[in-house]
């Protein structure tokens, strides 16, 4: 085996080393670097995630209030068509009361419109030959009535009344002596008690012929004139009336009672409908207070109903310095603790008012949010969290 020298060996390395330096090119100048204070310092980068919704709690809410229905008219309630928790449609009977004393009304309404109308048509038809001969009858009349009051009585007349006051006056006395003949023995006898109803009747013929006589004989008075012109007006009015028909006038004053007459009817039918308490939605009967021959007051609460068509997700945590954050119709996404669905919605509202303060003294707002249709049962109470879309 060969040994070699340390010496020898040191001497070989050398050689080698100095030929491979030899066949490298160096460069003629190394580049100038600078200083270390010059250079950039690099700071370092981290990836920060965008926030695009914020998560709050809340609680479902009615969008429309509770509905109180009551009657408008007192009365004994006669039917009661629905219960507590019921569902009921817009139009359904809940309750009735009597209605028998309002029938009553419309139907003497009802007749007070139709005679009303029958007697215009009657203003209305033209007079018949027969009517215009009788109204003429009577002006003929109440003109020749008139005439005998202004030229007052004939002598003719005046001498008929005395001989009439004459006989009158005769007939008295002779019943007064058949009276005194009959009645001489005893005032209880039959024969004279017929005397002395003959002599009764004797004297007031001979009373009334008298007046008669002496009012022939006195001067025509004014008011019996007047009296006796106002028959002649009348009957002239009557048959001009027949003549020209119903005047622009009588019309109008027609048409007026008649739109009050409708008016009336309207009303007592009104007062009739008011018997029945009708839903106004599809609602859930949340209150019942009525029940079949109980009398009810009017406007007392009878039912109350809760409209379920519109609900709403009111935030219950939404702190002040999220509020700016939100805006007004961005689409949220719902979970609630009673379904595992996913409800959809968007933000309606952002109250003004605050609601409270948390424990840190930081400002609670509400929102409202509203929730897109759905087939789940949805009640007010129900809690969850919503999902709101940041701008």
């Amino acid at each position: 085996m060969l040994h070699l020298k340390p010496k020898v060996v040191l001497i070989g390395a050398i050689s080698f080393l100095t030929a491979c330096s030899a066949s490298t090119p160096q460069p003629t100048q190394a580049p100038r670097q600078k200083p270390l204070e010059s250079r950039p310092t690099a700071m370092p980068t981290r990836a920060v995630a965008a926030t695009t919704s914020l998560a709050v709690d809340g609680v479902l809410a009615l969008a429309l209030p509770q509905v109180a229905l009551s009657f408008d008219v007192s009365g004994r309630i006669t039917a009661v068509n629905a219960t507590l928790g019921q569902a009921v449609k817009k139009g359904d009977v809940l309750a009735a009361i009597d209605n028998t004393a309002l029938k009553n009304a419309v139907a003497d309404a009802q007749l007070a419109l139709d005679q009303l109308e029958a007697n215009i048509r009657l203003q209305n038809v033209p007079p018949s030959k027969a009517d215009l001969a009788a109204a003429t009858a009577a002006l003929n009349a109440a003109y020749a009535s008139y005439n005998v009051t202004k030229d007052g009585a004939s002598q003719t007349s005046i001498n008929n009344a005395r001989m009439s006051a004459d006989a009158a006056w005769l007939s008295y006395l002779s019943a007064q002596s058949s009276r005194d003949a009959a009645c001489g023995s005893g005032t209880n006898t039959q024969d004279c008690k017929l005397a002395e109803a003959s002599y009764g009747n004797a004297y007031e013929s001979m009373l009334s012929a008298r007046e008669a006589y002496h009012k022939l004989l006195k001067p025509v008075s004014q008011d019996a004139l007047t009296q006796a012109y106002s028959s002649v007006v009348a009957a002239q009015t009557r048959l001009d009336a027949l003549n020209a028909g119903a005047s622009a006038e009588q019309r109008k004053i027609a048409e007026v009672q008649v739109a009050q007459a409708q008016a009336a009817l309207a009303l007592a039918q009104d007062n009739l409908n008011k018997a029945k308490l009708i839903s106004p939605c599809d609602c859930i009967v949340q209150a019942v207070d009525a029940a079949v021959g109980v009398g009810v007051a009017a406007h007392a609460t009878a039912f109350v109903l809760v409209n379920l068509s519109g609900m709403q997700f009111k935030t219950t945590n939404l702190v002040e310095r999220d509020v700016a954050k939100i805006q007004i119709g961005a689409p949220v996404t719902i979970r609630l603790r009673s379904y595992p669905d996913i409800f959809n919605g968007k933000v309606s509202a952002l109250l003004a008012q605050s609601s409270g303060t948390q424990t840190n003294g930081e400002a609670v707002y509400t929102a409202l949010i509203d929730l897109n249709p759905a087939r789940k049962v949805l009640l007010p109470g129900m809690s969850g969290q919503a999902e709101i879309a940041l701008r």
